[in-house]
């Protein structure tokens, strides 16, 4: 009798226990992911570091070559420095009148054989500017070796009597009410004086305030100084500034005061020109005592002298 086998049979899997039971399962090697969390973000990161990398690559060769230049350079400014190409040969000075040419060359600091190079002219403007007469000053340089220095000077307008340590001295002042200089024997002084207690009435150091009575003065003065025929500032001696009574003009040739007041100067300027020029004509000026343009709001009054005096 022949064996009987089964038509579905099993081969022994070999596996022991409970193995035995679970069907088998073929297993594949699974692959770790490399996907990152943010893609922007790694895109953004590699580009930084690409960007980096070039610039490391190019940045040192440009830090190298920019040592060089500048060392280059200072060597360079150096050796020029040492040389005599840029060593000051001629100085010229334009525009001075009052100050002497040596006095302004000395106050720069400027000397032959200074080397340009190294010359700070805006020390030296600011040093020149300090003498007393000196009111503007420009250097130029030349290059590579001549110095230009154009000087504008203060322009008189008028004398002022100030306290000093010798007593009362006459002063040099401008037309913007500045007082520059003390006027030195042999100097000339044929302009208007400005008297007066000036200290109380406007002058403030060396510079008279504006809306003050010296302020009133120094008005009139630059009214007369435009040139005017029949009273230019050359007609004026004085111009007294009393606390009281404001402004006392005296003429040259005329020994009559002229009462202004303290406001309305130029107004009444004009009108004392008028004034003036009719007396003249009618040849009625040498009978005046006084002459008050102060007198009322719109009126003037010309004071005569009496018959016989």
């Amino acid at each position: 009798m022949a064996a009987y086998t089964p038509k579905y049979s099993r081969k022994p899997s070999g596996r022991k226990g409970i193995g035995r039971f679970i069907p088998w399962i073929p297993l594949q090697r699974i692959k770790k992911s490399s996907t990152v969390a943010n893609p922007q973000a790694g895109l953004v990161g590699g580009r930084q570091e690409k960007q980096a990398r070039r610039l490391s690559r190019t940045g040192l060769p440009a830090f190298v070559l920019c040592v060089l230049v500048g060392t280059g350079g200072w060597f360079s400014y150096r050796l020029l420095v040492a040389s005599n190409i840029f060593r000051l040969t001629e100085i010229s000075v334009i525009g001075n009148r009052s100050v002497r040419d040596r006095q302004i060359v000395e106050a720069t600091g400027l000397t032959q054989g200074t080397n340009l190079l190294g010359f700070d002219v805006a020390t030296a403007e600011t040093k020149a500017q300090a003498l007393s007469w000196v009111d503007q000053l420009d250097i130029q340089i030349a290059w590579p070796s001549r110095v230009v220095i154009n000087v504008r000077e203060h322009q008189p307008l008028a004398l002022v009597t100030l306290e000093g340590d010798k007593g009362r001295q006459l002063h040099y002042i401008d037309k913007d009410g500045t007082v520059f200089a003390q006027v030195i024997p042999g100097q000339d002084i044929d302009f208007p004086v400005i008297t007066g207690r000036l200290a109380d009435s406007g002058l403030e150091g060396d510079q008279i305030a504006v809306g003050t009575p010296a302020a009133g003065a120094l008005r009139f003065l630059q009214l007369a100084a435009r040139g005017n025929a029949i009273l230019p500032v050359q007609a004026v001696s004085e111009v007294h500034v009393d606390p009281e009574l404001g402004l006392i003009v005296y003429l040259v040739d005329r020994p009559f005061p002229i009462y202004m007041g303290e406001n309305r100067i130029r107004t009444k300027y004009y009108r004392l020109v008028k004034i003036l020029e009719r007396l003249y004509r009618k040849k009625q000026i040498e009978g005046i005592k006084e002459i008050r343009m102060d007198y009322t709001e719109n009126k003037v009054l010309v004071a005569m002298l009496q018959p016989g005096r």
